[in-house]
């Protein structure tokens, strides 16, 4: 009784059954971009039994990051394709009737350019080069000194070692900028 606890025989795992077999089905559809919800509908799993199955077999989880790295890779490829314009072939159909009301058909090839989208650019950069293309930047000030200076007005102030009418002013005006010091 090989490889059997207490007498029970080896139950057949579903995924030695429907899962191994199918593994070249299932690189092919996260390829074309299959969510975990639509792959586990073709396998006729569960998303539990799913994410369960990739903890367990490692060849499962690497055939999962592969398959979703060539996806990522495709998209980038197009994003970047928007990102600098590209020029294309377009065929139209032409369906002509003559004299005799006989009808022919042609196929003219059309020249086409892309140009470059505002929009991929922007998503490109922001993404790429957050520090500089951000649109929300983020400014660190460090206030710790007029903190500092704040306190010990305070504090002299308490002690009544400064006319607070006076110094109030005085405060203003070095905010405004318009302290008479400064004016000559």
């Amino acid at each position: 009784m090989g490889g059997s606890r207490k007498g029970i025989p080896n139950k057949i795992n579903k995924y030695d059954t429907d899962i191994l077999p199918r593994l070249s089905d299932i690189k092919e559809w996260l390829m074309e971009g299959d969510t975990v919800r639509e792959i586990c509908k073709k396998l006729s799993i569960s998303p539990d039994t799913w994410y369960k199955y990739c903890k367990q077999h490692e060849t499962l989880m690497e055939l999962v990051n592969m398959g979703r790295g060539v996806l990522c890779n495709e998209v980038e490829k197009s994003l970047l394709k928007l990102c600098n314009g590209y020029d294309y072939e377009e065929l139209k159909t032409i369906v002509e009737e003559d004299k005799n009301g006989k009808k022919r058909t042609r196929i003219e090839k059309m020249k086409r350019h892309q140009p470059p989208s505002a929009q991929a650019i922007s998503f490109f950069l922001r993404n790429r080069m957050p520090e500089e293309w951000a649109e929300k930047k983020e400014i660190i000030l460090d206030t710790s000194q007029n903190e500092e200076a704040r306190k010990k007005l305070f504090l002299q102030m308490i002690n009544g070692e400064v006319d607070v009418e006076n110094q109030d002013s005085e405060y203003q005006d070095e905010q405004t900028g318009t302290n008479d010091d400064y004016i000559q």
